[in-house]
C-alpha cells in the first residue's frame, strides 16, 4: 500500500514540474486537412517519384549490370569489357532494351497502384505507393 502512495506522490511531483501545454494548443489550433485537389496532386507526385527512384536502379542480366542513364563506355568499364568490341555494343543494346521493357512494365504497375499516406510524427505525412508488377520482368535482378 505504501508503494502505491509513493508512486502517486511521484506522479503529482512530475505534473507540478511540467508546463501546461493547453493554452499553446488552443492558440495554435489544428492543422487544416488538405483539399481534394492537393491530395490528388500529392498522390500523382508520389507515383512519379516512385518511377524516378526505380529508373535509378541497376538492372542485372547474364552477369552484366546496367543503369538506364549509362553510356556505352561506362557500361563497358563497369562490366570489364572493351568498348571497341562489337560484342560489347550488342550486350549493351540487348540489356538496355530489356531494362527499358522492364521499366515500362514497372511504370505501368506503379500507375495502376494506389497511393497512400503514412502519418509520421503528428502532422508530418509521407506518401507511398502500393503496387504490384507481374512476373514478366525480363532482367535477372533489379537493385
Amino acid at each position: 500500500m505504501k508503494k502505491q502512495f509513493l508512486h502517486e506522490d511521484h506522479n503529482r511531483q512530475d505534473k507540478a514540474k511540467k508546463p501546461d501545454y493547453g493554452p499553446e494548443i488552443i492558440e495554435r489550433g489544428r492543422s487544416e486537412p488538405p483539399n481534394v485537389t492537393q491530395r490528388l496532386v500529392a498522390k500523382a507526385e508520389a507515383k512519379r517519384d516512385t518511377i524516378r527512384r526505380w529508373r535509378r536502379k541497376k538492372f542485372f542480366s547474364a552477369g552484366k549490370v546496367l543503369k538506364l542513364g549509362w553510356p556505352l563506355e561506362h557500361f563497358a568499364k563497369m562490366n570489364s569489357m572493351s568498348p571497341q568490341f562489337p560484342e560489347t555494343k550488342v550486350a549493351y543494346d540487348n540489356l538496355r532494351a530489356m531494362a527499358e521493357r522492364d521499366m515500362e512494365r514497372i511504370a505501368a504497375g506503379v500507375m495502376k497502384g494506389t497511393a497512400r499516406q503514412h502519418r509520421l510524427f503528428g502532422a508530418f505525412v509521407s506518401p507511398y505507393v502500393a503496387w504490384e508488377c507481374s512476373a514478366d520482368i525480363e532482367c535477372d535482378e533489379i537493385k
